[in-house]
């Protein structure tokens, strides 16, 4: 699973990077890019297991909803007032697929993969019908960044290919080969945000196959997946490095922002995790001062759109949306802490007994 992240990792620089294209080749790097929202959506379709067998389902929604509003500070670093304008990004859409998944798999077991396309034919059903709601439009369904309807199929598809990898397998080529067959015809031009089938059935292809070969590689080294163990610190970091050579008006020649681009991200990564070691997660050891941490930190992303001057609101934002990355996963332990009446965060020695929840629900795996 961090290989496949680490994977999309790669294609979001490639998408979010402008660079001229001028030549078949970066032009397709670039449209194989836009598939990086696939992977990540596919990955949170097996987290949605991993963590149903480790956690209370009460921890898993609790833990998203306030997943989805510290994502907003993505949509602030755009300089957008998610107040007026109102954005499901891919970290709401992602909070949204998660738990949506999950309920589907607490309730149907296995069987819930083999539902991965009907959320994409919700979604072709929907854009003929007059949807007017902006929660409707925007978060479940499409016109939209990363709404439920249709993102829910690669979630889904994701718990399909890790229960039935032979089958999955199977049907990636299949989709591969429906594709070509589009191509052939004419027709196999790719929409991302309407989402076309040609899209879809790439997308299907895609994931399916990149999940076959990761999962008989038996050993990774470490070094090539530690961009997908923080992928959610990259994705904060990437943005703003790009940001900052636009704004120097550095040549967007791909040989050149690429690699700096992945060089760059990764050094601010390792001095903002330093950084973040010495100040910050000392502090978020005990329910309390965390507490007050996240409530202060949801409290500025909720109120800067409106509070904060525009020009500064970017700056704001990814000071917040910095502060969420790195510790996101003192958060998760911080529901988890709540909901098992300890003293401390798990990993820590002083707590009270589990008793508190059934002995199955208490087999933590905090692991990301």
């Amino acid at each position: 699973m961090d290989l496949l992240k680490t994977l999309g990792c790669l294609l979001m620089v490639f998408a979010h990077s402008h660079v001229v294209t001028n030549n078949w080749f970066t032009h397709y790097l670039v449209f194989i890019g836009t598939f990086a929202p696939v992977l990540f959506f596919g990955v949170c379709g097996v987290t949605s297991i991993y963590q149903l067998r480790s956690r209370p389902w009460p921890v898993i929604i609790t833990f998203y909803a306030l997943f989805f509003l510290l994502g907003l500070s993505f949509i602030g670093i755009k300089g957008v007032n998610f107040w007026r304008e109102p954005q499901c990004e891919i970290f709401q859409g992602i909070a949204l697929g998660v738990v949506a998944t999950a309920l589907l798999v607490r309730l149907l077991g296995e069987k819930s993969g083999f539902l991965f396309p009907l959320p994409f034919l919700l979604s072709v059903l929907c854009k003929k019908a007059v949807v007017t709601t902006p929660v409707m439009a925007g978060f479940l369904f499409p016109p939209g960044l990363f709404p439920l309807f249709p993102w829910l199929s690669f979630s889904l598809w994701g718990v399909f290919c890790y229960w039935f990898r032979r089958m999955g397998f199977l049907l990636a080529l299949s989709a591969a080969g429906t594709y070509l067959s589009l191509v052939v015809a004419g027709k196999g031009h790719c929409e991302k945000w309407e989402m076309n089938a040609g899209y879809f059935l790439l997308g299907l292809a895609l994931y399916g196959l990149l999940f076959s070969l990761c999962s008989i590689r038996w050993r990774v080294p470490q070094w090539l997946i530690y961009t997908g163990k923080h992928s959610l610190l990259f994705f904060y970091t990437h943005y703003l490095v790009l940001f900052l050579w636009r704004t120097a008006g550095l040549p967007l020649l791909p040989l050149l922002v690429w690699p700096a681009t992945l060089a760059g991200t990764a050094a601010f990564c390792l001095l903002l995790t330093a950084v973040n070691q010495l100040i910050v997660a000392p502090r978020l050891v005990y329910p309390r001062p965390a507490a007050i941490f996240w409530g202060l930190l949801i409290g500025s992303i909720l109120f800067a759109p409106t509070m904060v001057p525009p020009a500064a609101l970017p700056w704001v934002s990814y000071g917040c949306g910095f502060l969420f990355a790195l510790n996101y996963r003192a958060l998760n332990k911080l529901v988890l802490c709540v909901a098992c009446h300890r003293e401390s965060l798990p990993g820590n020695q002083s707590y009270r007994s589990k008793a508190a929840l059934p002995p199955a629900q208490c087999n933590y795996n905090l692991a990301d």
